[in-house]
């Protein structure tokens, strides 16, 4: 089950206007649906195409909560329009922080030897009271233990205030603490080699914010059908280049082909 989210503000005031938002949410949201994680795992693309594989881990961006299938997923629409042939292998878990990631993730995702990692965290984090010093700690761990392995496309993080469900009271810390968070976030990737960083910020804000169209689903917290492709539009040039920068590589080119880890 989903962690409740609760979210965090800076400085000594963390405690105090933490219980409020765990009261605030709940009685803003007591009749709002609640969705299970979805698996991604899977075979997609050409199945002509060279072999390859991506493993993905971090929070319920990569399980699709609100969706019918897995095959929904963002990363799994996009593993789809690939012209190679791609074994998509999902270590996340919804409501996961960087913690989890570091403590529960990441030497499961290593052990699978992917061409590329695509990592999806800080969410969370931003809406919960993990420290800024603990972020960068534990996101700098993950990342450098994933980039001795392989390439790795990481996501940052989006203004969180534009999530419906989110009291408005509280969206001005949502947005002050995702910013940071993301902030935090590009300046580790910049850090780490092998590291390719998805501004979702500036690519996804705008629309996500936008009256026109809805992308939420029914639990106003995730991103419905739309929203993802949306995401895998926006982010496919990233996803297209990390790979192919991976395939180029001459470690990949001396690597032999390995079975499907979701076989």
């Amino acid at each position: 089950m989903r962690r409740e989210v609760a979210i965090g503000v800076p400085s000594l005031a963390l405690v105090t206007a933490g219980g409020l938002w765990v009261q605030a949410l709940h009685s803003a949201n007591a009749a709002l649906p609640r969705f299970a994680d979805l698996c991604a795992s899977g075979s997609y693309g050409d199945p002509a195409g060279q072999s390859l594989r991506i493993t993905i881990l971090g929070d319920s961006s990569l399980t699709g909560p609100g969706l019918e299938k897995g095959s929904d997923i963002w990363i799994a629409q996009l593993a789809d329009r690939l012209p190679w042939s791609v074994d998509l292998v999902s270590q996340a878990k919804g409501g996961s922080r960087v913690r989890d990631v570091l403590l529960h993730q990441a030497a499961d995702a290593a052990l699978t030897q992917p061409d590329l990692f695509v990592l999806a965290i800080g969410a969370n984090d931003a809406l919960h009271a993990t420290s800024t010093r603990q972020f960068r700690r534990d996101l700098e761990a993950v990342l450098n233990l994933l980039g001795r392995i392989a390439p790795v496309m990481s996501l940052g993080v989006g203004d969180l205030s534009v999530i419906p469900r989110l009291p408005k009271s509280l969206r001005s810390l949502a947005a002050y603490r995702s910013a940071t968070i993301d902030e935090i976030h590009s300046q580790v990737a910049q850090g780490v080699s092998q590291v390719t960083r998805v501004p979702v910020r500036e690519l996804s804000d705008a629309m996500f914010r936008s009256p026109s169209i809805d992308l939420f689903a029914e639990d106003r917290f995730h991103p419905n059908r739309l929203g993802h492709t949306a995401w895998a539009d926006l982010f496919e040039p990233f996803l297209r280049k990390a790979l192919q920068d991976s395939l180029d590589t001459p470690a990949r080119l001396a690597r032999p082909l390995t079975a499907s880890a979701t076989a």
